[in-house]
């Protein structure tokens, strides 16, 4: 092997192993996973009618409602929900990581239409009227209080000498053909307050709480800030995961993707001896990649997810043995190493781009007709398929030009 294939393969070995180790840490820490690896749930909801004075495009609706849901979700605090627009008039929402679910399910959909009316059923504020929504504390034993301050344009003056002393009612979800005299007597009630108009509204705005709880005041005033949903939500389906379940699923996956791994590493090892040990080198940096580009994109991962990733690596390798394979038919006596890498390179070119081709426009398929794990899916295995190529075919030929021609031949010797 001459001395400047011997430099440039270190070199460029060393490179690589240098990448590695000093950004693969970030990159796990960077990677979202879904529900179905760390808990969590998922809901599918159908977007009704808009409401009352919401004439809206049908997909500046969808939009909107799915950004209003994803600011709701991280008042919770809780970080990289999933939120997707299906069809025409359908939203997924995916929460992982979340402890109280039913707090989180009750709070997403809560408030869509939020009004101030009378017991007549007259509109008298709605939540386009407020300019701000805070939780005043009084005392440790006493409830807070939530202050509702109104925009300019509204005319507190008026409104108070037309509602003084009757009765104002807080709706959430309000529908035309509610009433307050048939809503006031359910269990699950629409209505979360109700008091007397007085002189002290006539400021600015209102304060509530004085017969409601914290809980009750602190999850009025999130939905009071975030709700103006301008259609409300109906629930077609829903499924929610526990914690220890997702990390049992991640675990057990875990371990049969590495020794998964570990098999094809020993097979290739024991089929082409040093050659094998070089496409390791090349299957190693799909797996920084693929995992790279997933991160790079946002990608979530989930259990079908992972199925594509150890999916793609089949792939890769497969490229691998092919190209091993015509390199062995391409070592001939009196041809030069050079022109016996590019001949065999060449020759598979054709082959795995036809392969790889057929099988990144059914991932394309899937990602574009799919819906949920299905989509997540083909979202890893185009990412994989993509870095496949990159990794062992293109990496692999630049690897072995370097490497020089005593390993081809020594490997080609020995097969003999």
């Amino acid at each position: 092997m001459k001395v400047s294939w011997v430099v440039s393969t270190t070199v460029t070995i060393s490179l690589l192993f240098l990448l590695f180790f000093t950004t693969s840490k970030n990159i796990v820490e960077e990677i979202k996973m879904g529900l179905d690896l760390q808990g969590g749930f998922e809901i599918l909801y159908e977007v009704k009618e808009p409401y009352e004075g919401n004439e809206i495009p049908e997909q500046e609706l969808l939009t909107q409602m799915a950004s209003l849901i994803s600011d709701r979700i991280n008042l919770l605090g809780i970080s990289e929900p999933v939120i997707t627009i299906e069809d025409n008039n359908r939203i997924r929402v995916q929460v992982p990581g979340v402890k109280d679910q039913e707090e989180a399910r009750e709070f997403i959909s809560i408030g869509g239409n939020i009004t101030f009316r009378d017991t007549n059923d007259q509109l008298v504020f709605s939540s386009r009227d407020f300019s701000s929504v805070e939780i005043e504390k009084t005392s440790e034993n006493s409830p807070p209080i939530v202050s509702i301050d109104f925009t300019e344009s509204v005319d507190m003056e008026r409104v108070t000498n037309k509602y003084e002393g009757k009765r104002l009612v807080l709706w959430l979800d309000y529908m035309n053909g509610d009433s307050y005299k048939e809503e006031n007597s359910r269990g699950n009630s629409k209505i979360i307050f109700e008091g007397k108009m007085n002189q002290a509204w006539s400021r600015s705005g209102m304060a509530l709480g004085s017969q409601l709880t914290k809980q009750e005041s602190e999850m009025i005033a999130k939905a009071i800030t975030t709700g103006k949903l301008p259609a409300p939500l109906k629930e077609l389906s829903s499924q929610s995961v526990s914690a220890k379940l997702g990390e049992k699923s991640l675990n057990q996956t875990l371990i049969s993707g590495i020794v998964a791994i570990i098999l094809v590493f020993s097979f290739m090892v024991w089929r082409y001896r040093l050659l094998g040990l070089v496409s390791i080198l090349c299957m190693i940096s799909y797996l920084y990649l693929t995992i790279g580009l997933f991160v790079f994109f946002e990608g979530v991962l989930t259990l079908t997810g992972l199925a594509a990733f150890i999916l793609g690596l089949g792939i890769a390798v497969d490229a691998t043995i092919i190209k091993f394979e015509r390199l062995k038919e391409e070592v001939q006596p009196g041809k030069s190493f050079l022109q016996t890498v590019m001949n065999a390179s060449n020759r598979t070119f054709v082959t795995i781009g036809d392969a790889q081709l057929t099988t990144l426009m059914t991932a394309a398929g899937l990602f574009l007709f799919g819906v949920g794990s299905v989509k997540g899916f083909a979202t890893m295995l185009l990412i994989s398929i993509v870095a496949g190529f990159l990794t062992c075919y293109a990496l692999l030929r630049l690897l072995l030009y370097m490497i020089g021609e005593s390993l081809v031949v020594e490997w080609y010797e020995d097969r003999k």
